[in-house]
């Protein structure tokens, strides 16, 4: 793939004031009440963190069988970041971006759509991602960045873990503990799009249960161009219990509603209709935990998630607008097809899940066992994107484990597999193996290699996705997508090379991966030909494939005690990109635009300068990329600022209050669609906490 000049100098240039940014804040001059930061973390770094996302053992950095990205509390209140998809810039070699001013993503390795479908998201372990849509509905999760303790991201694919859905990459959001807080908290936030927010919490033993609540309700007008806004009001109850000291229970459940505006951007010649989808969620959440006399830990878990998704009709009026119809035409047209949408994210979904684990040390500090089994039940109803096929059932059953061996003290071995199979897949069950090295050469240190097979299994909406369009009479007038009950499974193959370090003198770390991955089988659109109105109709197969290769790293250091950074930067390189469109579309492509930004970068630099004032600076720079449905989008860089004070108040109380400034250089950019430009904008934060 080219690469031309003016854009590698854009990239050069973006590096260089990462790297540059921090040495200069640093010589700000700072007091010796600096023992009094609002955000200090000088601790988090005395030991390596520990993990379990990798392999559901718990298990140190160094330990980890792939590379791993934290997001903690600290770095969750310096980004300013109002969304969950935005703390993701912060991970090397993923992509977040807005589709529109409501509506988001967020991919690893780029070659991604406005329904980024190969990450699996989970809180608390708890998958969010929807089989109706193939991806992840952020604005119905009805959740605050306060409730969440720290994120972990497993960069590359963690399917022997999580399963298909980990394709790529897997995220586990992992919320506090009622037992870390109790008392309450109250927050507002206000400023650019008409953006209103109120979220408050409250933590406090009942019995021998503590129970935390928190709610919300956030609202915003979206873009002056499009006023594509958004509602969403969510309630939360998080309960946890010791009966013995042998047992603890999680019981969570919340529900959430409202609407987000949804539109395609791109052409504003002939603007496409902007609908408004409402939407209704609620989930319920069981964990049992039993540490057994052996030292082991046996866990099942239950969750039940439900997400009703709703778009109105349209008018004739939209039809004649948006459609160029005759009015008379339209209003038999409507009456023929009553589940006629001009967007097709409406429908209902339901998952149901039970799992067993069990944990088991065969050998003191030598060996580590975790096996387990789970059942999945996925049911998707939607007149508009499965039509006659009406409720869809899919039963999925998985055996994993993974075997950590210790041969000598600085080796660890991994050795994971997860084997999944489906109810409706005509293929066998598919195996997904991985095998990781870690050499440790001292303490601080890990040198790792790794090697994977993954499959990803069909989803509800890639194997039923259906749409016929009937004339007034009855008769097939368009058939836009038909069902493709023979797709297989995509796969992957990825060998990695990592280096993990933990300095000792400054606290922090560093931590490189070197890839590559091969995607073959990849579920994409293709065409045939038919007899109907436009010759052709659409369905899902397995016939696109790429390879990427690069290498990302990050780097976090505390040079000082007031003061900390963090960098991070991915080159990806997607190469041999070849899809099958069929001959309606003129056959086999091979792309030439960049499928993923070749160079991705962000910095964020926490400074507490003075007693209770804290200032944080965050950069982030995304090269072109030909986003599919979305197009080609120039590079772009954006700098976010935020300012924030607090005061003591009595009885113990406290109030802060943050500036928070987004895009501060003023500099619009498009990062999916071309005209949702994404501009300065400005927020006011205050909390109160009891």
């Amino acid at each position: 793939m080219k690469h031309t000049p003016s854009c590698l100098q854009q990239g050069t240039l973006a590096l260089i004031l990462l790297i540059l940014t921090p040495f200069c804040a640093t010589a700000q001059a700072h007091s010796d009440d600096q023992d009094q930061a609002m955000f200090s973390e000088s601790d988090f770094y005395a030991v390596i963190p520990e993990v379990v996302s990798a392999t559901r053992i718990t298990q140190k950095l160094t330990e980890a069988p792939a590379s791993i990205s934290l997001i903690d509390r600290d770095m969750i209140l310096a980004s300013g970041a109002l969304n969950v998809t935005d703390l993701l810039r912060l991970v090397p070699g993923f992509q977040a971006f807005h589709v529109n001013a409501n509506k988001f993503g967020t991919t690893y390795h780029g070659v991604s759509d406005d329904f980024p479908r190969r990450l699996e998201v989970m809180v608390d372990g708890r998958s969010v991602y929807l089989p109706l849509l193939s991806t992840v509905d952020w604005n119905s999760l009805g959740l605050s960045l306060d409730d969440i303790e720290r994120i972990e991201v497993v960069r590359g694919s963690n399917a022997p873990a999580y399963g298909s859905n980990a394709f790529l990459g897997a995220i586990n959001i992992v919320t506090r503990s009622p037992y870390t807080e109790t008392g309450g908290s109250l927050k507002l936030l206000g400023g650019s799009q008409n953006t209103r927010r109120v979220e408050g919490r409250f933590s406090a033993p009942v019995g021998n249960t503590q129970v935390r609540v928190s709610l919300g309700h956030d609202q915003n007008d979206g873009s002056d161009r499009f006023g594509d806004g958004a509602r969403n009001q969510y309630l939360n109850l998080s309960g946890t219990l010791a009966p013995t000291l042998a047992d603890t229970v999680l019981l969570q459940a919340g529900f959430s509603d409202g609407y987000a505006d949804r539109g395609d951007l791109g052409n504003i010649d002939e603007p496409s209709p902007i609908s408004k989808r409402d939407h209704r969620a609620s989930y319920q959440f069981l964990r049992w935990n039993h540490v057994t006399d052996s030292a082991g830990e046996t866990q099942v878990s239950a969750y039940h998630n439900y997400l009703n998704l709703s778009i109105p009709s349209p008018s004739v009026a939209d039809l004649v607008e948006y459609e160029g119809l005759p009015a008379g035409f339209a209003t038999a047209l409507l009456a023929q097809n009553p589940d006629f949408r001009l967007d097709g994210e409406h429908g209902k979904t339901e998952l149901y899940d039970i799992e067993l684990q069990h944990t088991q040390p065969w050998v003191p500090d030598q060996a580590t066992l975790v096996w387990g089994l789970g059942y999945r039940q996925e049911i998707a109803q939607s007149g508009v994107l499965l039509q006659e096929r009406g409720r869809i059932n899919e039963e999925r059953w998985r055996l994993f484990g993974n075997l950590e061996l210790v041969p000598a003290d600085a080796m660890t071995l991994n050795f994971g597999a997860m084997l999944e199979s489906s109810s409706t897949s005509a293929d066998s069950a598919e195996l997904s193996p991985r095998v990781a090295l870690n050499y440790r050469p001292d303490e601080q240190s890990v040198i790792r290699t790794a090697y994977s097979q993954a499959f990803r299994m069909p989803s509800l909406l890639d194997k039923n996705a259906q749409s016929i369009i009937y004339d007034p009479a009855g008769d097939v007038m368009d058939i836009v997508v038909v069902p493709n009950s023979d797709i297989g499974p995509e796969r992957i193959k990825t060998a990695e090379f990592g280096y993990y370090r933990a300095f000792q003198s400054v606290p922090g770390h560093f931590d490189v991966r070197i890839f590559v991955e091969d995607v073959d089988n990849a579920i994409s659109s293709f065409w045939i030909t038919n007899d109907d109105l436009d010759g052709r109709e659409r369905l899902s197969a397995n016939n696109a494939s790429w390879r990427n290769s690069g290498a990302e790293f990050q780097l976090r250091l505390q040079p000082l005690e007031p003061l900390w950074l963090l960098l991070n930067y991915s080159y990806i390189n997607t190469t041999d990109f070849t899809v099958d469109k069929g001959i309606p579309k003129g056959g086999l492509e091979r792309k030439n635009k960049p499928q993923t930004p070749l160079h991705t970068a962000s910095m964020l630099l926490n400074y507490n300068f003075a007693p209770r004032w804290n200032f944080s600076l965050a950069q982030y720079y995304m090269d072109m990329v030909d986003w599919d449905e979305g197009g080609y989008r120039d590079s772009y860089n954006r700098t976010d600022v935020r300012l924030a004070k607090e005061w003591n108040l009595p009885a113990g109380q406290r109030l802060s209050g943050a500036l928070i400034f987004q895009n501060l250089l003023g500099d619009k950019y498009s990062e999916f669609y071309r005209y949702n430009e994404f501009d300065q904008r400005t927020y006011l934060q205050l909390q109160l906490e009891f």
